[in-house]
């Protein structure tokens, strides 16, 4: 099969550690370079470290206005015309928010691919204006883009019965590179082993790392709610976190850990992961910790359940105190049975080379077809 010659444009840059999109890209990308595909992806200016190429892939820097209402639009406009002048075969891009911009590809004879993400549109950091527009492009998507992915089962069926569009079921996948244990990362922090708890996500409302912080306050257990994630904007989330933190010192606000194999000891070797995720679809945080074989307990939403099954527990948020609490009495046995569980999961349903044979597939199915008709095929992950 002859190399696609494939643009990427709507994350902020790779490598990178911050959200779903960038750290999924930096799994993606060079594994479709190593299959022998030309990949441009244009980087946000001031988000990525250096003009080069990373791992085979080549980055291209180009402005944007800084800010959460305007930097993906004003990213997105000029990287869909530099993309639509660099004459790719295939172009990709991420966040619903760019489907006005594939319509340049789409409607000028250039295939173009949009991963739609989750419910952007229900997300707290925006504002009514903002969460029109989401609606909107996602009401859109199908007619702007010559093909959408959607990364889990939910997310499709959202999109056939609310906006009458057509996708392809591909989701996140778990990283290429194995495990490897970082346990000074404990030391560092002062916890034990099996001795903690921990949430990690953006800190955005809808993500409910506070609301799991103050549910915490409210049991009597004597072990450390370790708090991971940063926001990219001045979030609420952030401010009322550390007004927790300050009344109660079992709540330990850590920040961002860019390291990754810190990151993976911190999830698996905790007492439980509390994913707190309540806006859809496929959160790659989730398949995060399942790779890393965390004892997880999921907020109850339709998306969560289809990635995590049965291989963790569910909670709804006025019963958390009394989730904790189970939690931590949880024979040794049943924990170990979730843990091993869920990595086998992760690595059976989001291993990184279903993943990019599916968007390889993808991709070259599109590459050959007429820009302007609408394409999706079946997938593995079409039902749970």
């Amino acid at each position: 099969m002859t190399g696609l010659n494939i643009g990427v444009f709507g994350a902020r840059g790779i490598p990178s550690t911050y959200s779903g999109y960038e750290t999924f890209l930096t799994t993606l990308l060079p594994e479709l370079v190593a299959r022998g595909h030309h990949v441009t992806m244009y980087c946000r200016k001031g988000e990525t470290q250096g003009d080069d190429t990373y791992r085979g892939v080549e980055r291209i820097i180009l402005p944007a206005i800084p800010g959460k209402q305007f930097s993906t639009l004003s990213h997105g406009a000029v990287a869909s015309v530099r993309s639509r002048i660099a004459r790719h075969d295939v172009v990709v891009t991420v966040n619903v928010a760019n489907a006005l911009f594939c319509a340049l590809h789409r409607y000028t004879g250039r295939p173009i691919v949009l991963n739609t993400d989750g419910q952007e549109w229900l997300r707290g950091k925006w504002g009514k204006a903002a969460r029109s527009f989401f609606k909107g492009s996602a009401r859109a998507a199908g007619r702007s883009a010559t093909a959408l992915i959607s990364d889990c089962a939910a997310i499709q069926s959202l999109y056939r019965t609310d906006f009458h569009a057509t996708s392809t079921v591909i989701p996140y996948c778990i990283p290429a590179n194995a495990l490897k244990p970082a346990p000074e990362v404990l030391h560092r922090l002062g916890v034990e082993p099996g001795q903690y708890f921990v949430v990690a996500a953006r800190l955005n409302p809808e993500n409910n790392v506070d609301t799991i912080a103050d549910a915490y306050t409210k049991t009597q257990l004597d072990v450390p709610l370790l708090a991971l994630g940063a926001a990219n904007y001045s979030s609420p989330v952030e401010q009322h976190l550390a007004e927790i933190a300050a009344r109660d010192t079992r709540i330990k606000v850590v920040g961002h850990v860019n390291n990754r194999d810190e990151f993976f000891e911190l999830l698996g070797s905790a007492r439980a992961y509390l994913h707190g995720h309540s806006v859809g679809g496929i959160n790659p945080s989730l398949v995060e910790a399942m790779h890393a074989g965390a004892h997880i307990a999921a907020l109850d939403t339709p998306f969560n359940r289809e990635t995590l099954h049965d291989t963790g527990q569910f909670f709804e948020l006025p019963r958390l105190p009394e989730m904790f609490a189970r939690l931590m009495v949880d024979s040794d046995a049943v924990v170990t049975q979730r843990r091993e569980g869920a990595r086998i999961r992760a690595a059976e349903r989001f291993n990184v080379n279903d993943v990019v044979d599916a968007y390889e597939q993808l991709l070259t199915a599109v590459s050959h077809r007429a820009a302007r008709k609408s394409f999706a095929m079946p997938t593995r992950w079409d039902s749970q």
